[in-house]
Order: structure tokens, then sequence, then C-alpha cells
């Protein structure tokens, strides 16, 4: 018979506590959740992979209404109809950065991408804001969504440039 088959070592606290025995659990810490953190992967939440991970996401999103209803957003913006096919190339855009930094290990370059793209988006906007006929408003939220998404890449940029691969 093993003398000491009734202990084992308490991951949380260090401590030996006796196992099977309810006057000892009592004495076992469980670690507290803290705001920012996601207890299954155990990694903050804003940490560079995970908000580049929903950034790829909100990509291939973006890029499958881009592709799938170019003559809608088109309509809404107020451009011509002939805009739909550069509208449909650009969420074809969208979605290959999306999957480049899903599929990637180091999803910095994908972020990166996605800043050029915002910077075509915007200068896209632009002309699209001077043409005559464009619904000045529709662009201009266009412009403030795009700005917006601009500053998560940038912050997104950040965090992976500082955090170890």
């Amino acid at each position: 018979m093993i003398a000491d088959s009734t202990t084992v070592d308490s991951p949380l606290t260090g401590e030996r506590a006796r196992a099977f025995e309810p006057r000892h659990a009592a004495s076992l810490v469980l670690p507290e959740t803290r705001p920012g953190w996601d207890p299954g992967t155990e990694r903050r939440i804003d940490d560079g992979r995970t908000l580049a991970r929903m950034l790829g996401w909100a990509s291939i999103g973006l890029g499958a209404a881009e592709v799938l209803a170019p003559e809608r957003i088109a309509e809404t913006l107020g451009v011509d109809a002939e805009s739909a096919g550069f509208i449909r190339a650009m969420g074809l855009r969208e979605i290959a950065q999306g999957a480049m930094i899903l599929a990637a290990d180091d999803p910095e370059p994908g972020i990166w991408a996605r800043l050029a793209g915002d910077a075509l988006d915007i200068g896209a906007l632009g002309v699209a804001l001077g043409r005559e006929g464009s619904r000045k408003g529709a662009v201009l939220g266009a412009l403030a969504f795009v700005a917006g998404v601009t500053a998560l890449d940038a912050l997104c940029a950040k965090h992976l440039r500082s955090q170890p691969n």
C-alpha cells in the first residue's frame, strides 16, 4: 500500500491537498476571471493577434458584400452603375486580405495590406464625394466608417509590431 496515495499537489496553490476530503476542498483557490481576458484561450482579448483575426473575418464579410452586391453599394453611394466592377474588384481585394490574415502564422503583413487597402478605399470614396450626383451623406458615412476601420488596423499593426512572434 502506498502511504501517500491520497495526497496531490494542487496546481492552483502549490500546496499539498488531501484528495477526496471535503474539508480540504475549501482551501483550493480558483483563479478569478479578469476583465479583458478570454478564459477559453487564456489570451488577452485586446492582443494584436486576436484583433487581427477579428479584422480578417471583417474583411471577408465586407468583401463578400462588395462582390455579391456591388450594384446596390453603387446605388447607395449615388455613383454610376459602371462603378460596380470597381467595387467588385475592391471586394476581391478585401477577401484576399482577410484570407491572408487568417491563414498566416504572422498576421502582421496582412494587417499592413489592409492599411494599404484602406488608403485605396479612402481615395476612391474621395473621388466619389467629388462626383456630381453622388449622395454626399452616404459617401461621408462610408468615409467615417473606413476612417474608424483604419484606426483599428493601425492599432492592430502597432500591437503586432510590439509583440514577439
